[in-house]
């Protein structure tokens, strides 16, 4: 059986980093938004004695092997319900790779959505999105799309209520961030977090919730911004663009602008090389 899933594309709308855990991960509270930038996932599986699972990449030069959570979604899956199978992953590659945006654990998520359909539904959505954490923080928001606020480790997600609108994407096409190198910036910027700072957390969010649009905050900015010039460029170009507010997403380093209108949108990201119009993606990936 087949079954083709769009992996979309996050964006971080709040990213707050409260405190480091005895674990080394780090506690979060974020808004994140699913975006119509996507990856397509194609996944054909059958029954069979043992299982076997393949993955080509497509319009990408990421390795289609264990390294890959598309891969490791598709093994996971296999090992937690026992079925074995034949798995044939495809992924054609839209979202940049280590720019924030999610592509990885999207891909991951879209996997785990493909096989629990085609194998019906052995996985409650609860239990998918479990099986998600495992892999990577943001893959359980990846599993539900939408928009939700999402804390712990970032797999407690909560449904999230947003304004309506349209993003320009633009991403550096020379400047990459990985994330554990960001939160080892983080770690070091903060003292790895040993004075909690509650208070000020809350303020933040309080801010947000008040005003979405131009309160959106992201504490990687502060860390790495100034080491991505490119970045901070494009970032200036969408607020000259007349954004409403823009910002980095997750730990970078593709910046995105928000507008009310996709004409306004799209004047916008002519004046900017590479630049990506997308507008909010279906609310829920799952039913």
């Amino acid at each position: 059986m087949e079954r083709i899933e769009q992996a979309y594309a996050k964006l971080n709308l709040f990213l707050d980093v409260t405190g480091k855990r005895a674990d080394g991960y780090h506690e979060i509270k974020s808004v994140m938004h699913s975006v119509t930038l996507a990856d397509t996932v194609t996944v054909r599986a059958t029954a069979a004695d043992f299982s076997c699972i393949t993955l080509k990449m497509e319009n990408s030069s990421i390795p289609a092997d264990e390294r890959n959570l598309a891969y490791l979604a598709a093994e996971a899956f296999l090992e937690k319900t026992g079925i074995t199978a034949n798995v044939a992953i495809v992924v054609e590659k839209q979202i940049p790779a280590a720019a924030g945006l999610g592509g990885g654990s999207a891909d991951a998520a879209a996997v785990l959505r493909a096989l629990n359909a085609i194998f019906d539904h052995p996985l409650s959505t609860e239990a998918l999105c479990a099986l998600g954490a495992t892999l990577g923080s943001d893959v359980p928001f990846c599993v539900l799309g939408g928009t939700m606020l999402c804390e712990g480790r970032g797999e407690v997600c909560t449904p999230y209520s947003y304004p309506e609108g349209y993003f320009v994407i633009a991403v550096p096409e020379d400047e990459k961030m990985k994330t554990p190198e960001a939160y080892a910036l983080l770690d070091e910027a903060f003292e790895n977090f040993e004075e909690p700072q509650t208070a000020l957390h809350e303020m933040l969010f309080s801010f947000f919730e008040e005003d979405p649009y131009y309160s959106m905050y992201n504490v990687f900015e502060g860390i790495v911004l100034p080491r991505s010039h490119a970045a901070t460029i494009l970032r200036t170009r969408l607020l000259d663009a007349k954004a409403k507010n823009a910002m980095m997403s997750g730990s970078g380093t593709a910046v995105f602008g928000v507008f009310d209108t996709e004409d306004e949108a799209k004047a916008a990201a002519a004046k900017i090389k590479g630049a990506i119009v997308c507008a909010s993606a279906p609310a829920s990936l799952t039913l």
